[in-house]
Parts: structure tokens; sequence; C-alpha cells
């Protein structure tokens, strides 16, 4: 499911106008969005300016008119600007706080010079994108993995510019937790199912061979044994997926399988039985994608959106069918505030304030639109009130200052200015920096923080029409909760028709060469149970002796061969190493690692996002990384399987010095009573 959101569209209704053209540059204001704030993030928009005598100018004075804008954008004003440095200037030049739509396609460009060899353009594209944008997050993730060999120091600063923002961004989290958990759900279940079907591979003997049995009272030893291979294969081939036969067979062979590999069976009985609860929890993040209903309507998406006549008309409509939901109340609160409608964004602010009762960011934006319609005192209460309820809400101590400045009342003023820089220096900073014409700042917004989305998310009803396009969408295993009975039903009858295949015919090995054998195929020869062939080598020699050393050698034969089938394997097949040695955990999640790579490297895009994609197809994830990954599962299957093997070599090693040191003991033991 991809829908577009507020990256990509154009730039915003304020930028470009001769108003702001007056002010000092505006681009710093947009880094408050990287302050530091657990619950809110502040903005810097330009607010009505209180005069000296502390009457705050009307917003007609400020913002700039439709006309004004539209002149602004004439293709003459830009009709030369075809590089990403002069509209960085131009940017600059008219102190417009940002330009996405611009941003987002100078980023595209950037990709496409990579893509063609001309990197130098490329990161010149890219690094422009950042400055005409700064809240826009792909470049650094783009420019922090160009820079990873070359760079690595870059790579850390652009690492960190991510990391900060996303303590702030909601889009951003709900992107990461909701791909992170959808595809480690999808990994998992893959590698816990590959795992399963790899442990049959392994223990093919012992799932056949009490059916051989069986039919070769019927039919010869080569007939029974290509009925029971057709047999095994038909119900991965009846079109019921891969699940069911792998629950059906593992639970089969429940009486012989180990501990860790019961662990394993259980763990993906588990997933397939609860697959439709887990869809249905990671449905749930598509509430957000929702432009006209619960929890949130077009909230997530408003924060940088440029305002239009169609969307401001939606959000009224919306606001009066919901009045006591205080996410499109502050929506239009926001949105005609940007538009400079004071009176109407108050109103909404109110509606919000009461479906959110004494929430910081309600209160501080409600006082900056009330100090702007020259209520100062109303507005002075509402910072206070923001402060008491987020002690960390530097914006509400900031604009307090301002307003008091402008009141002449120095002394309270830096008091307030101290608290706000006492809370985020930063953000002080910034504003500092950003002075109009006449010296004064403007005063700050303050986004809800991602707490207010996160606790309605949880809180709300996940949809039903709404479904994530994950990989396991049209297999039998996202069928619902008939596929949940289904799995029941089939592990069920695997344990009870293994167990009562084993009461009948209890499987044991050789115990020369390991090959399964039961009480109709085995020979006994005193205490050791033999196979047919260990059998027939040994009775072919002449004295007990060389019986011994003739089995010994068929032992080492079939021991090499299958190790030599197993490296091969090993080195083909990530996890089938350490699954041949009853390793169970580390294979499974080397699988699920290897469907994630291949996934990407086929090109399947991430299965959720709030923010635009704007990737080259197959880009999403950069090939450096891929390879990188790749690499790493390729050195723990094979170095996991190297340690395996070598344990396993010393223990027959041991094994077979305490054996000759038996026969050792007994022969002298013997010696005395055959002398005499």
């Amino acid at each position: 499911m991809h829908v577009m959101n507020r990256a990509g569209k154009v730039t915003r209704r304020a930028a470009a106008t001769p108003t702001r053209a007056r002010r000092a540059p505006a681009w710093p204001l947009v880094a408050l969005l990287w302050a530091v704030f657990p619950t809110a993030s502040v903005h810097a928009e330009p607010q009505g300016e209180p005069q000296a005598d502390g009457v705050v100018a009307p917003a007609a004075q400020l913002a700039p008119s439709a006309d004004l804008e539209r002149a602004a954008r004439a293709p003459e004003r830009r009709e030369k600007l075809r590089d990403v440095a002069d509209w960085v200037k131009w940017k600059a030049a008219r102190q417009i706080t940002s330009l996405p739509a611009e941003a987002r396609l100078f980023y595209r460009r950037g990709l496409i010079a990579n893509q063609s060899g001309q990197h130098a353009e490329a990161l010149e594209n890219v690094r422009g994108a950042i400055e005409l944008d700064p809240s826009f997050i792909q470049p650094h993730l783009t420019l922090a993995s160009w820079s990873l060999w070359s760079d690595p120091s870059q790579t850390l600063v652009h690492c960190a510019a991510v990391v900060d923002r996303l303590r702030h961004d909601f889009n951003l989290q709900l992107d990461l937790v909701a791909n992170t958990l959808t595809l480690g759900f999808e990994a998992l279940f893959a590698g816990l199912l590959f795992a399963g079907l790899l442990i049959l591979v392994l223990r093919a003997g012992e799932l056949a061979h009490g059916f051989e049995e069986q039919l070769g009272v019927v039919l010869s030893r080569w007939s029974a044994r290509l009925w029971v291979t057709v047999m095994l294969c038909v119900p991965f081939l009846a079109g019921v997926g891969l699940t069911l036969p792998v629950l059906l067979m593992l639970g089969f062979l429940w009486t012989p399988l180990r501990v860790r590999e019961r662990a394993l069976l259980v763990l993906l009985g588990t997933a397939a039985v609860f697959a439709p609860l887990a869809f249905g929890a990671l449905d749930r993040f598509a509430l957000a994608l929702g432009a006209e209903q619960r929890p949130f309507y077009e909230l997530p998406m408003l924060e940088h959106m440029p305002w239009s006549s169609d969307r401001q008309s939606r959000l009224e409509a919306l606001a009066r069918r919901d009045p006591d939901s205080g996410f499109v109340q502050f929506a239009l609160g926001w949105y005609s505030r940007r538009d400079g409608r004071l009176e109407e964004a108050e109103r909404a602010y109110a509606a919000a304030l009461k479906a959110w009762p004494e929430h910081s960011a309600v209160l501080t934006d409600l006082g900056n639109v009330v100090a702007m319609r020259g209520d100062v005192e109303r507005a002075l209460s509402f910072y206070q009130r923001a402060a008491k309820s987020d002690p960390l809400n530097a914006a509400a101590h900031f604009n307090a200052s301002q307003l008091l400045t402008r009141r002449f009342d120095y002394t309270t003023a830096q008091a307030e200015l101290r608290l706000a820089s006492a809370i985020d220096f930063e953000l002080v900073k910034r504003y500092q920096a950003s002075s109009g014409a006449n010296g004064q700042l403007p005063l700050a917004d303050v986004w809800p923080g991602p707490r207010t989305f996160w606790t309605a998310l949880l809180a709300a009803r996940a949809p039903e029409a709404m479904p994530l396009p994950l990989s396991l969408r049209g297999w039998r295993e996202s069928s619902g909760w008939s596929f949940s009975v289904a799995a029941v039903v089939v592990l069920a009858a695997g344990i009870v028709l293994g167990r009562w295949q084993h009461r009948r015919l209890p499987l044991r090995y050789c115990s020369n060469c390991g090959t399964v054998v039961c009480r109709r195929c085995a020979k006994r020869r005193r205490e050791a149970a033999l196979c047919q062939e260990c059998d027939r080598i040994g009775a072919g020699a002449e004295t007990q002796e060389f019986s011994r050393v003739l089995l010994l050698q068929h032992q080492a034969s079939r021991r090499n061969g299958a190790r030599y089938v197993r490296a091969a394997l090993a080195t083909l097949v990530p996890g089938f190493g350490l699954l041949s040695h009853h390793r169970v955990f580390g294979p499974t999640l080397l699988l699920a690692f290897t469907w994630l790579l291949g996934r990407f490297a086929l090109g399947h895009a991430l299965p959720f996002s709030v923010t635009s994609r704007l990737a080259l197809p197959g880009g999403e994830v950069p090939g450096v990384m891929l390879w990188v990954g790749a690499a790493l599962v390729y050195a723990w299957s094979l170095f996991g399987y190297y340690l395996a093997s070598n344990a396993e070599r010393r223990r027959e090693a041991q094994a077979a010095v305490m054996v000759s040191r038996a026969r050792a003991t007994q022969s002298t033991k013997r010696e005395p009573s055959v002398a005499a």
C-alpha cells in the first residue's frame, strides 16, 4: 500500500513572498525540527509580531496574499534556475524556509546521475536537496551509504542527523516500526519454514523407512522406495502450500526429533496458528494512511503540506462531522493558521483543547494564534499552562519571553529565556539568529509529539479493508483462521500417526554406519544391530578381526561421502551445515536473513511507507549493503559448519581411542587363560 504524503508536494503557501523577502533568512528555523523534545517538535512559521506597546500586528500584515504568492512563483522568476546551487542561493536570498518539491526533484536527479556514473553531479544534487529542505531525510541516508567506505566520518554525521530526526518524527517512526515488524515476522516465518523443510531432507530416512518396510511386504524393495517418495511429494504438490505438509511430516517425526528440533516445530506451529492475529496487528499501521477516517484523519501528513483550498474545505467538513476528534481539530487549526485565518484557527485549537485537555502543543499553538490577534494576556496564560503541562516545552518559555520583551518586562523575559535555554539551547540559538528586519523573532509553533500519535494508534480498532502488502498475502498461510484450524489439525494428526507408527515399528540406527533400521530389517550380531549392507560385509570375512576391519572401512567410506555431500550443500545453502549437526536456532536466523537479502535483491519495495518513495527501482537498499549482508551470512554459515565439523571429528577420535584401549585391556586379560 503506497500512498503519497507530504513528500514530493509543492512548496509552502507562504514561500517566496515579498513579506518573507524582507525578513532574515528563515532556513535556520527549519532546524528546530531537529531539536530534542521527548513529545513535541517545534516549527518556525512566521507569526504575528507584537509591537512595542505589546499589541500584536494583524495577520494580514504578515501573511502573503494569494496574488503575491502567485507572482512570486511566476515562471520568469525561476526560468534561469537550472542548477541546484542556483536554487539554494535563490532560496537564501528570498529567505524561504524550505522548498520540498524542488528538493525531491534534485534528489531524484542525483540518484539518476549516480546510476549513470556522474558521481560529482550526484553528490551536488543530493547535498543541495538537504539545503532546499532540511527536514528531508532520504538524502542523509543516501549520502551515508555513499560515504560508508570513502569517508566514514561523514557517514556518522548523516546517521546522527537521521537518528535525531527520527526521535521527533512520528511518520519516520511509523515507517521504521511497521517495516521492522512486518519484515521481521515474514523473515522469521520463512526461516522456521525452510529450516523445517531442511530437517525433513536430513531426516528423510526416518520419515520413509517405516512406510518402505510396510510396502515391502507386497512390493519389491525399489518399488516400495519409489512409491514412498511419490507419497511424500504429493502433499507439497497438492496446492496447500508448504506449511501444512511440513507441519504434518515434522509431527510424524516427533519421537525421533531432538529437543531443539521439537522446539522449532512448536514455534512454526505457533506462527502458523497465530498468523491471522499477527496480520491484524500489522494492519493497524495502515490507519495512518487514511485521510478521512479515525483516529488521525490527515494530521500525520499535514506537518509540511502546502496549503490548498480543497484541503481546507475538506478539513472543515471533517471537523464538522467529528467535532470531538482532537486530531482533525488540531489539523484544521494548524492549516487555517498557515493561511492567516486566525479566528477559525483559534476556534479549532479551542476544540482540540477540549479533546486533549492541557495538551502542551495545543496550548502553545493556541497561545500563538491569540497573540497574533492581539490578546497578549491570554497568550501568556496559555504559555504558562503549556509549560506546566510539559516542563520540557522550551517553545512556551521562548514565546513568552518574546511577548514580555515587547511589553518591556525585561526581567521576567530574561528569566523565561534562561529557562528556554536550559531546556533547549539550540532552539534559542537558532531563533536568535533568525530575527527579522526589526530585530523581532517569530513565535514558535509546536507539533504534537510521537507519543500522542502512538497512544491513539494503539487504542484504535484495526482496519478491515486496508491490509498491508505483505509477501505472505495470497499464500495459504494468510487465508485466515481457517488455516489456523487446519494447522492445528494437521500437526495433531502428524504427532498421533507418528507415535502410533513408532510403537508398531520402532526405529533404530545401524551401530556401524548409522543407517536407519528397524526390528524387521536389523541384523543382530551380539550386542550390535547392523543394517543389511553392514551385515553382508561383516559376514564375508573369515575372522572376527578382519570383519571389524571391513566394517570400519565401510563406516569411513559412508562417513566421508556424507561429509562431502554436507559440505557441498552447506556451501550452497546457508545454515544447512549447522542443521546437519543438529543446530537449529542459528540456522533459522541465517535462513531468515537470507530470505530478507533475496527479497531486496529482487527489487521488492518495503511493505509500508507513509512518506513518498523516491528511490530508483531496486534501490531502497544499497547494493553494497546487500553484498556485505550476503558475505556475513555465508561467513557465519561456513565458519559455524567448520567449527561443528571439527568438534564432531574430535569426538569421533576420542571415541576411537577409548574403543582401542578397551580392546587392548580385554586382550591382556585373556592372555593368562590362553597360555594355561
